[in-house]
């Protein structure tokens, strides 16, 4: 059984395509028009200890055991040689010798919470919840030489250099494994591709070389800004002065412009939103200036962004609850600690965003809808829902690239859509979708047993926050 694709991404050209299942990457050309074919140029598999995190915590104790276990003795055998050298110091049976108390500031960090049994390695047992190993996120940068990929086991930034003119495979140049303190939720690259930003759960935001093969320690990385939530995407761009800004966007319904690379001056803020943000972007053809931006929320928002004055940065708000209303079922009700008394409480959130520059629209994915949403979008920023494709499965996620637009879906029958964006301003199945998939399906050696190993398709919905009062 094969794994569907968690991620999906098409460069610039429209030519390469890069797709992510399970822990394995994928790069494939696509043939032109007439003969629609996909050839697997070359693939890269993490083959990183699924245990990875557990043993380095380990690791961190034990050797803090060992630091503990040293410092005590050293300090016992120094109260001792001290006691010896006293007579006064005896107490009342004579039996043994009292030590003067230490002063609390004299004790070293490290046995103030002393571990009187050396640490474990806490390796999960039978029964236990599963353990992941799989890509967390693609991102190509803006000149399509650099793939950077972020891992969930590990926390960590690989960054490639992509050679797509090699034939033996080996397309995936590894340039660095960066591992990060905290788990990265999102990432992008500065306006010229030479740093790297990544945006992590606990809400910073961290800066690394794009080539330097250097890896840092990672509890030694300074963040460059933060939130008070986790972070759900960034995004470098220029404003109206020619300057360079660095968008963050986070589960507390913010979105924050900063300078960019001094990050810690804020431009503005953006409030508009009243749930979490799962998603933003700036299309192209809006020159950007114009945001746009999801999530939990029952509408999306459109910003002009870069107002200034008495000009509001808030455009639009565009309801897409009557989109959806009618195919809201069980796998949409709210948990049953915050369900109505009815028991018929069904939510709803917006996953991702994908622009179609060819046609000036955006595609709208709702999470565990089986239904493709487009939307115009003119360059002033004004929002008009245009048509609703209906397909065959929830739709993980999307990309697109000048005429053509990719679904990825969690049917293992068929895992992915290829459509034609066409100059009326419509979406239609490619010809070529079954030898497409075919293709793209034999090159996938993502294999996994039964559904139950899959890993976690539909994230999204988990960022809504619970008010119990």
């Amino acid at each position: 059984m094969k794994h569907p694709f968690q991620h999906v991404l098409l460069d610039k050209t429209g030519e390469y395509f890069f797709a992510a299942a399970i822990n394995s990457v994928f790069l494939f050309k696509l043939s032109g028009s007439d003969s629609g074919d996909a050839k697997l140029l070359g693939s890269w598999t993490d083959e990183v200890d699924p245990y990875y995190t557990i043993r380095k915590h380990h690791k961190e104790l034990l050797e803090q055991y060992e630091q503990q276990q040293k410092e005590k003795k050293e300090r016992e055998e120094k109260l001792k040689k001290e006691a010896e050298g006293s007579n006064d110091t005896v107490n009342e049976n004579n039996k043994r010798e009292l030590v003067p108390e230490i002063p609390e500031e004299q004790i070293p960090t490290s046995t103030k919470q002393i571990m009187n049994k050396k640490p474990k390695l806490p390796l999960p047992g039978p029964g236990a919840p599963p353990t992941y190993t799989y890509i967390r996120d693609m991102c190509l940068s803006r000149n399509n030489r650099y793939l950077i990929v972020t891992t969930d086991n590990d926390k960590a930034v690989v960054v490639f250099e992509i050679d797509y003119s090699n034939t033996d495979g080996n397309v995936f140049k590894l340039i660095k494994r960066q591992p990060m303190s905290k788990r990265p939720s999102a990432v992008c690259t500065s306006m010229d591709d030479s740093t790297i930003i990544i945006a992590d759960k606990f809400g910073d935001v961290y800066s690394i070389p794009m080539t330097d093969p250097t890896v840092f320690d990672d509890s030694k990385l300074k963040p460059i800004l933060g939130h008070v939530s986790m972070l759900t995407c960034v995004q470098n761009a220029v404003d109206e002065e020619g300057k360079e800004v660095i968008m963050t966007a986070d589960r507390d319904e913010h979105i924050r412009i900063s300078y960019f690379p001094k990050s810690y001056v804020i431009k503005k803020i953006l409030f508009g939103h009243r749930e979490f943000i799962s998603c933003f972007v700036l299309p192209k053809w809006c020159d950007g200036k114009v945001l746009v931006s999801a999530g939990g929320d029952p509408y999306i928002c459109t910003w002009i962004w870069q107002s200034t004055g008495e000009l509001k940065e808030l455009k639009s708000k565009v309801s897409v609850e009557s989109l959806v209303k009618d195919k809201l079922n069980e796998k949409h009700l709210a948990p049953e600690k915050f369900q109505n008394e009815a028991g018929d409480l069904v939510e709803f959130c917006i996953s991702k965003i994908v622009p179609l520059n060819k046609t000036q629209q955006i595609a709208v994915i709702f999470e565990k809808i089986p239904s493709l949403f487009v939307f115009d979008l003119t360059k002033e920023g004004d929002l008009t829902f245009a048509r609703e494709y209906p397909v065959h499965s929830d739709i993980i996620t999307a990309t697109a690239s000048n005429d053509q637009f990719i679904c990825s879906f969690d049917a293992m029958d068929q895992c992915l859509q290829f459509f034609d964006i066409n100059d009326d301003k419509t979406l239609q199945v490619s010809p070529h979708t079954e030898t497409l998939l075919k293709a793209i399906d034999d090159a996938n050696d993502a294999v996994i047993g039964d559904i139950d190993e899959m890993i976690p398709l539909f994230n999204v919905y988990y960022m809504r926050k619970r008010r119990e009062h």
